[in-house]
């Protein structure tokens, strides 16, 4: 994935400065799962219907009014760490 792609998504969902390289290190790390739908939406810019834990990107938009870049790297933490990532969002932490 290119960066300064990257970094455009970034500037349009209004991520802070602070925020923007941290944001980068964990897309670029994503796990494979997440990383090839992610960049499916890079390209086509549908968003995609993937369910992670019971979660979707648009159910984590709607519910907790994640941005499509923030609902991604929730569903790569509930894959990674289900248990707690689910925990996180019982107690709708963004």
């Amino acid at each position: 994935m290119n960066r300064e792609i990257l970094l455009q998504l970034l500037s349009e969902e209004q991520y802070p400065a602070y925020m923007i390289e941290s944001t980068l290190n964990k897309i670029e790390s994503m796990c494979p799962k997440v990383k090839i739908i992610f960049d499916d939406w890079i390209s086509s810019g549908e968003v995609p219907s993937i369910t992670v834990e019971g979660y979707s990107i648009s159910q984590l938009s709607a519910d907790y009014g994640m941005k499509t870049i923030g609902a991604f790297l929730t569903l790569d933490w509930l894959v990674r760490e289900p248990e707690k990532a689910k925990q996180a969002l019982k107690k709708r932490i963004k």
